[in-house]
């Protein structure tokens, strides 16, 4: 392999280290090639016969890395990530992190024969939501591994590696690469017109202050701003050869009526549409998705070089849309934030509709790190010499200081979003009794905080362990059968807990079994419509909703926060029809939520019905009922591993 191409400096460093038994932070640009020193990694591996884990922060970039890694190493590579389960004994181990997180704890020994694991985007330990499982993790980490972390954007990196210093035997090297293998061009479209630099738009003071006489309260008048139009923008993309473009909006909705308003358009010649349109129709006939209500719109696209791409659609079609952009017949790509994530798609362009978007909790403008997550895949390495990123402005909603931090400031630091869950409290007693304390002054959390931080954090996770005393999950200092089917399901552990110990789920028909687990699973997006249920459902909604009432009463009463999941019925229609063998695409008559949404849900209560009957506290019958009801579900565009196994 090392013959194949001249590596970069950091890329030799970062080789050199890990073959020394140094564990390694690489942080380098998007697209600077930071995934060649895993592969180096990994073939060492393979020919030491040793086995290695590469982990990633979501199942689709998982997916990628396992097509990607079969490829190049035929019949070494399996997957697990809570829906898919292939070849898990093989030498390269793909993993979420959130599987390899739990698969530490309930069963370290499985991990003897590897000697390093590979955390792709280590900056995610940042993230509200699901930082944690990255933290835990690292700590957790078997003594015998070594660790490679990889990052586009860990400012604190210095903080990072002394925190891993401290907590692990191993020596630890950090290697930094700022430069670019492709520099980027800023560009900016403000009162419709296109502007070349940042100083370039200061100049034409479309951010002028006055003072108005007749009202005193409005302070900032826009002087003459006209609204952005996209087709001035697509033509200067055109006149200026800078497609291919991807085009980044936040809203899936945006992203298809973005690609309504461009329709006109045809990037293709009669030769390149021709391909396409091939390739297109052997894809969708090999995936058998011939009836996807999006097909129809996205065939007319297709055939002028234009796609959109979002989580909305079924698993499927994204990757073949995937696929169609790597052919570089795709000019313009209208798609979400999850585009640029590890997956290896680069451009000529990148445009950003807006600079800000909802982070969870919030609304705010982009973090630096993550507007250079998605402008870095403007510029293909060997290809262009500048990559150009295309800003929209309406001074109205941004200010030339928020804009110029967003693009010239510093990445922002990585800092702990520890908040271990029951499930992962329950498998540390298993391991480690009342000394399950211990752990927390490993964690970067401690690390980085105050005293009063530390004490917060502390308390609360005494008060989870009295709370799961008191609901008895532990018992005299075991953890009882209710605790281990709790210990199981992550994210979900007192509802199934309660419902386990109460025989709920044992008195439960298989359709109203996956029902409940759909509702548990389930979170609806802002300002969804609420769904009309059937007095069954009705009945089954009312008797859940107390029970959550009864958790959170006492979760209250332990000062826990958040709270433990709510169940949301917004699926059960959709669920019972599925069970009940409605073909996929029928589904859309009972339901407002996207297909890729929908496929999305059944999937993760796949994951948690097979979490539960690996409990050996599941009785018999509850264990038939849940493999019935999996034959049942898990079947066409669900089955993930199906979709995974199909060859492009």
């Amino acid at each position: 392999m090392g013959g194949e191409f001249k590596l970069d400096r950091f890329q030799r460093e970062a080789i050199r280290y890990a073959r020394k038994n140094y564990s390694v932070i690489v942080s380098a640009p998007t697209g600077a090639g930071k995934t060649l020193v895993a592969e180096y990694i990994i073939e060492d591996c393979i020919k030491n016969n040793r086995g290695v884990v590469y982990t990633a922060p979501i199942k689709a970039l998982s997916n990628q890395k396992y097509r990607d890694f079969s490829k190049k190493y035929p019949q070494k590579v399996g997957i697990l990530t809570g829906d898919v389960g292939i070849e898990k004994d093989a030498s390269i181990l793909i993993m979420t992190t959130e599987i390899f997180r739990n698969d530490i704890l309930l069963n370290p020994d499985g991990f003897k024969n590897r000697e390093w694991v590979i955390f792709d985007e280590i900056h995610y330990l940042d993230d509200v939501e699901r930082g944690t499982v990255w933290e835990e993790a690292i700590i957790l980490l078997p003594k015998h591994m070594k660790m490679l972390a990889l990052s586009a954007t860990i400012y604190n990196i210095e903080e990072f590696a002394g925190w891993l210093r401290a907590i692990h035997n191993f020596p630890v090297k950090v290697i930094v690469e700022d430069k670019r293998p492709v520099p980027l061009h800023f560009f900016f479209q403000c009162n419709n017109q296109i502007y070349s630099s940042l100083k370039e738009l200061k100049q034409a003071n479309l951010l002028r202050k006055t003072e108005r006489k007749k009202d005193s309260r409005r302070e900032n008048v826009y002087i003459n701003i006209k609204p952005n139009k996209i087709f001035t923008l697509i033509n200067y993309l055109k006149e200026k050869d800078n497609l291919p473009c991807i085009y980044f909006s936040f809203s899936r909705r945006r992203c298809e009526e973005l690609a309504s308003e461009v329709y006109h358009y045809n990037f293709l010649q009669k030769e390149e549409k021709g391909k396409i349109v091939e390739i297109f129709g052997d894809l969708i006939n090999k995936f058998n998705i011939q009836n996807d209500s999006h097909l129809n719109f996205l065939y007319s696209l297709i055939t002028r070089g234009i796609a959109y791409h979002h989580a909305g659609l079924l698993p499927t079609l994204k990757e073949i849309i995937e696929r169609l952009f790597t052919t570089g017949l795709i000019k313009l790509i209208f798609t979400t934030e999850t585009f640029a994530l590890g997956i290896n798609m680069p451009a000529r362009s990148t445009v950003f509709d807006t600079l800000s978007k909802f982070y969870g909790r919030y609304h705010s403008y982009l973090k630096t790190r993550d507007f250079y997550q998605m402008a870095g895949r403007a510029g293909r390495r060997g290809i262009d010499k500048e990559g150009y990123v295309f800003s929209r402005v309406n001074p109205k909603y941004i200010d030339m200081q928020s804009l110029e931090r967003i693009i010239y400031g510093d990445y922002e630091p990585i800092i702990s979003q520890l908040r271990s869950c029951y499930a992962t409290i329950l498998n540390l007693y298993k391991l480690m009794g009342e000394r399950l304390f211990e752990i927390y002054p490993l964690s970067f959390h401690f690390y980085q905080a105050n005293n009063f931080q530390k004490k917060e954090v502390l308390n609360l996770l005494k008060n989870k362990l009295f709370l799961l005393k008191h609901l008895g999950y532990i018992t005299e200092g075991e953890i009882t059968w209710k605790g281990d089917v709790a210990s199981r399901v992550y994210s979900f552990e007192l509802p199934v807990g309660e419902l386990y110990e109460r025989k709920f789920l044992e008195e439960l028909s298989e359709l109203n079994l996956f029902i409940t687990v759909c509702a548990l699973t389930y979170e609806p997006r802002k300002g969804e419509r609420r769904p009309r249920l059937s007095k069954g459902v009705k009945r089954l909604k009312r008797e859940l909703d107390q029970f959550s009432k009864e958790i959170h009463r006492v979760e209250r009463t332990f000062s826990i926060y958040p709270l433990s999941k709510k169940f949301y019925f917004h699926l059960a229609e959709v669920a019972g029809a599925w069970f009940e063998g409605t073909e996929f695409y029928n589904l859309k008559k009972f339901s407002f939520i996207d297909e890729g949404e929908i496929v999305r849900y059944f999937r993760m209560a796949i994951q948690v019905l097979r979490e539960l009957i690996s409990s050996p506290a599941i009785s018999i019958r509850l264990k038939s009922k849940i493999k019935n009801c999996l034959r049942k579900v898990n079947r066409d565009v669900v089955d993930a591993e199906k979709q995974l196994r199909q060859e492009f």
